[in-house]
């Protein structure tokens, strides 16, 4: 053989191994599309059944006792959240703050459920407020959202806060009772000042 005649033969095998890899690549994206659609139809209609099914929640007054709702079942989401007596707007909620708090972006979270506990009793606070405490007190701590127990979250006659917000003042009062070793609803903050050097 020739110089020419192996090259053109080597061009010739290397233009085939290109044009197999290529077809090879398409195959692949195209049968991810095709499993991603087949896997988002059925997570549709497994939605769509679950919302049929339920029956919708009447509730009626014929005595002086109070009639109790059935518990909503479970709402579980495309991103494998499942959701407890919350709805998908307060649980983005929660779920930025964490992130915040935390420091780690929220592509690299991976929430499994979030639960609305009904024991959890707040005064003078509302749930965006308690949500930060509690992601604050996590974050702090070092120990996980999830394994802490939050029984009451009380707001109390606020203290007097100088040059500082009431974000700060509650990171402040949450590190103060984690270096102290004392329960923060033992703690009690007369007023929090930022000092300016």
């Amino acid at each position: 053989m020739t110089l020419s005649e192996i090259l053109s033969v080597s061009a010739t095998g290397f233009i085939v191994v290109l044009i197999v890899l290529i077809l090879l690549a398409v195959i692949i994206v195209m049968l991810s599309k095709v499993i991603r659609a087949v896997e988002g139809g059925a997570k549709k209609s497994v939605k769509t059944e679950n919302i049929k099914s339920e029956p919708p929640v009447k509730t009626t007054v014929s005595s002086p006792a109070p009639v109790v709702a059935p518990a909503p079942a479970p709402t579980t989401y495309s991103n494998g959240v499942t959701l407890y007596k919350t709805d998908y707007k307060t649980a983005a909620s929660i779920m930025a703050i964490v992130s915040h708090e935390s420091g780690i972006p929220l592509e690299r979270l991976n929430f499994s459920s979030i639960k609305l506990d009904d024991s959890l009793e707040l005064y003078k606070t509302d749930y965006k407020t308690a949500a930060s405490i509690m992601a604050i007190v996590s974050h702090q701590t070092g120990i996980p959202l999830e394994r802490l127990v939050f029984k009451s979250i009380k707001l109390c006659d606020t203290p007097e806060l100088y040059k500082t917000d009431e974000e700060t003042a509650a990171k402040v009062m949450a590190i103060t009772s984690q270096e102290s070793g004392i329960p923060l609803d033992r703690l009690v903050f007369k007023s929090i000042k930022l000092i300016e050097k």
